[in-house]
């Protein structure tokens, strides 16, 4: 190769590298700090920021409104990428958030508390820096077994085989928090760790005898299960209501309505819990701020796809009664629309 053939590759070489740089550059999240050469009197504007939520089991309701929210985010804001990641729900979102490995994560309410305060299985180790964005939906305690069993009550599980739930799961804190105050452990009753759907498809194969849920209603994997056997759901007695709601100041009283699952009939009464999009104190205020206000201003969308989003409608739901501080970028977009108030 002669030396002017050398001088073109090589510049050409040179030029790919610098082209190369520039879009690496171009492509690394930052948020309020690009500016332009060109027209330095031009305002400077964020580029691309691309952002994890964490979600959980598919066969539950955080997976499907962690994608509501990530879609809802993306299309409002142009200049944000949010990207789902499915873990084991609240307590891996947690961690998740607290080792950076999630910028944003849903997490019960329950587990929210515990982190924050530093009890249970963060028992020494709060999670101080963990803030909240919104709650944004309801989650409830369902129990869902085949309509032939000889079992009407949860406190009829004893001596069954109980899928709890995912390991470490909020449907599986919520399961054991239930039934302590009934008197069910592990020496007396087989507990076992499912998936919502897998669960659902070892009770019509008579491998497990009752499912647990704790999402937002209807559960997408007792639905299923429903679908395809005659089921029941569980009920609690009120004074076992009563005494769960005594022993953990995170529940609330409330109700699966006739009809939302295939062949239910009755009401049951149940507890529940706020499920919160949370994210670390450490996070850009103004990031917060935007990614709250393009929450706020996709409810209609969002409840449109995701029912159980609806919610989020009423008064005082997204922040009110929360077990954890707001954010700071959230709380001053309350504030801003008179929401929030000294």
């Amino acid at each position: 190769m002669d030396k002017k053939r050398i001088s073109k590759f090589a510049a050409g070489v040179v030029g790919i590298l610098i082209l190369a740089a520039g879009i690496g550059v171009a492509s690394r999240p930052f948020w309020g700090s690009a500016t332009s050469s060109l027209r330095p009197d031009k305002p400077p504007e964020p580029q691309l920021m691309i952002l994890t939520i964490g979600t959980a089991d598919s066969g539950g309701t955080m997976y499907p409104v962690g994608s509501a929210i990530a879609q809802a985010l993306t299309e409002k804001e142009p200049f944000l990428k949010v990207n789902t990641s499915a873990s084991n729900g609240s307590l891996a979102n947690v961690q998740g958030i607290e080792n950076g490995q999630i910028d944003m994560g849903l997490v019960s309410a329950d587990v929210a508390l515990v982190a924050y305060e530093g009890k249970a299985e963060f028992s020494g180790k709060p999670v101080e820096n963990l803030r909240v964005i919104a709650a944004v939906y309801s989650s409830l305690s369902n129990w869902m077994v085949r309509e032939n069993a000889d079992i009407v009550y949860v406190h009829d599980l004893i001596g069954k085989r109980v899928a709890l739930g995912p390991e470490g799961s909020t449907t599986e804190l919520s399961a054991r928090n239930a039934l302590t105050v009934l008197g069910i452990n592990k020496n007396n009753t087989q507990f076992l760790n499912y998936g919502l759907g897998t669960a659902g498809t070892a009770v019509m194969e008579n491998d497990v005898d009752a499912v647990h849920g704790f999402a937002g209603i209807p559960i997408n994997g007792l639905e299923e299960m429903a679908q395809k056997t005659p089921i029941r759901l569980l009920q609690y007695t009120d004074d076992e209501l009563h005494k769960i709601l005594a022993r953990n100041a995170s529940y609330s009283r409330s109700i699966i309505p006739a009809g939302t699952y295939t062949g239910q009939t009755q009401p049951v009464e149940t507890f529940g819990v706020k499920c919160l999009l949370c994210v670390s104190a450490d996070m850009d205020e103004e990031l917060v701020y935007t990614i709250t206000k393009a929450l706020y201003d996709s409810v209609d969308e969002m409840a449109e796809e995701q029912p159980v989003m609806a919610e989020m409608k009423k008064e005082d739901f997204c922040y009110s009664n929360l077990p954890v501080p707001l954010h700071p970028g959230a709380e001053k977009f309350y504030r801003e629309r008179g929401l929030v108030q000294d």
